[in-house]
């Protein structure tokens, strides 16, 4: 082969490795997780954020309003074990968010969000866990399904707002912990007793 053919060749390899790689860019699989539409809020670790409603959902009862206060009383009923998922810190974080984010939803979106916290016997100065969840009305029902509950994780997941953060909500389809079993408080498990999603009566917001 001479010198111009050898570069010709390896120009042609070069231009379809390039339309390959914008191709795959432009597409969007089954894997690359959920559809974000906004976010309501981005620390710098956890959110909570507007999703597309999951695929085959039934439409949710939204925009649905909520007092901060009735969030809050709802969250903190729930327990893991016999302790409460979320501490003062981590529901002064976000239940402010998430009742604004139910509050400005359509009826094909869904709210989900990722708290980071510190429980064990050590309190604060125990190791960071991260707590997720998606939250939606439907049926006069206020729907949580977590995804995980104190799950550790390493610092170095620290993260510049512009990169996707790993950490995943519940979903309708299937358990994301297998493992995980909450204590309803003030709500009750869903049908069929999952074990990861809880449902409050949506008509008493107070």
């Amino acid at each position: 082969m001479s010198p111009c053919d050898f570069l010709r060749a390896a120009w042609a390899a070069s231009l379809a490795l390039a339309l390959g790689s914008c191709s795959a860019l432009g597409s969007k699989s089954d894997t690359d997780g959920p559809e974000v539409l906004r976010y309501e809020y981005r620390p710098s670790l956890g959110f909570v954020r507007i999703e597309r409603i999951e695929s085959g959902a039934p439409d949710n009862a939204h925009p649905f309003g909520i007092s901060i206060d009735a969030m809050r009383q709802r969250l903190a009923s729930v327990k893991l074990k016999d302790d409460p998922i979320f501490t003062s810190e981590e529901l002064d974080e976000v239940v402010p968010y998430l009742a604004a984010a139910l509050n400005n939803v359509g009826s094909k979106e869904d709210v989900t969000f990722a708290v980071t916290g510190s429980h064990g016997l050590l309190g604060k100065f125990s190791p960071k866990t991260v707590t997720t969840g998606r939250v939606f009305v439907h049926d006069q029902r206020l729907n949580i399904i977590f995804g995980v509950v104190h799950d550790p994780f390493a610092i170095v997941q620290m993260q510049t707002p512009n990169v996707p953060q790993p950490f995943t909500p519940g979903t309708r389809a299937k358990r994301i912990d297998t493992k995980l079993a909450i204590k309803p408080g003030k709500g009750r498990l869903a049908a069929g007793d999952r074990p990861d999603w809880v449902t409050f009566d949506a008509a008493r917001t107070e």
